[in-house]
């Protein structure tokens, strides 16, 4: 399984859209987006845009990196691994509470993925990077070709045109008060997204993601509860029982792929409680 390497910035409510990373802290972060050619395995059809133009192209529309992560595996060499990097306005008008809407961009260079663009939350009280389901927002995808820079600067701003209606979601979640039961219910099917093919995350007990890790986080509205849920999700910590019957706790999701997959399915799990 890949791993991320990741490098986020102190930012807190006062200091959320000043400068971002620079390019000797992305180039040690995530070398991938660097890359000067493809993977030699891949044939002359492949047209070569390296991550860089994305970055400079961004950069010169308002759009600073932030965050920067890149997976490690033995079967992906480091200057053509899966990376995704996190982009926020550098002036915007969009700003619900503690939360920021950011660009997040997934891609690589092996050959296993297109350019993807799609809106992402970052959470300034306890630094939890959410993503927002494709269903509920558009994930573009964008092919490697000649124009691949400017087309995700294109689905970039077009994303950043709905900033506006992802904040007023979260306004909603944040009216929205969830009783005991539901709230298990919502810690047990965040259990079965993490786990697909075992039982309840072989005896993680539902209540364990519900315990806030900071007072701000008490409550049981669907937008604390969601919070808490996923950063446990995601973060690791809560007891398991393992198959064995082995006492362990549960790991950090370190792996690109499934942080996407996660977060996308908690955020359409967190909507059915908005229907």
């Amino acid at each position: 399984m890949d791993t991320i390497q990741t490098m986020l910035g102190d930012i807190d409510t006062d200091s959320a859209f000043v400068d971002g990373l620079n390019r000797t802290q992305l180039e040690k972060m995530t070398p991938a987006a660097y890359a000067t050619s493809p993977h030699e395995k891949l044939t002359e059809r492949y047209s070569f845009v390296p991550t860089s133009d994305v970055i400079e192209t961004m950069r010169k529309a308002g759009f600073n990196v932030v965050q920067a992560a890149q997976s490690r595996s033995r079967k992906q060499l480091p200057a053509f691994a899966r990376h995704a990097l996190r982009f926020r306005k550098v002036k915007s008008e969009v700003y619900v509470g503690e939360v920021v809407p950011e660009i997040l961009i997934l891609n690589s260079h092996d050959g296993t993925s297109a350019y993807h663009v799609r809106i992402a939350l970052f959470r300034a009280i306890c630094s939890n990077g959410m993503i927002v389901s494709d269903t509920a927002f558009p994930c573009w995808r964008v092919p490697h070709r000649g124009s691949a820079a400017v087309e995700v600067l294109e689905a970039a701003l077009r994303l950043a045109q709905q900033f506006g209606e992802v904040g007023a979601v979260v306004e909603r979640m944040r009216h929205i008060y969830l009783t005991e039961a539901q709230r298990l219910s919502f810690a047990s099917d965040a259990l079965a997204i993490r786990y697909p093919n075992e039982t309840v995350g072989q005896a993680v007990a539902p209540v364990e993601l519900l315990k806030a890790r900071r007072p701000e986080d008490v409550g049981a509205d669907l937008w604390r509860t969601f919070n808490v849920v996923q950063e446990s999700l995601l973060q690791g910590g809560a007891p398991r029982l393992t198959a064995t019957k082995r006492r362990v706790r549960m790991r950090g999701v370190r792996a690109i792929r499934e942080d996407v997959r996660i977060n996308s399915a908690l955020w359409e799990r967190a909507m059915i409680e908005m229907a």
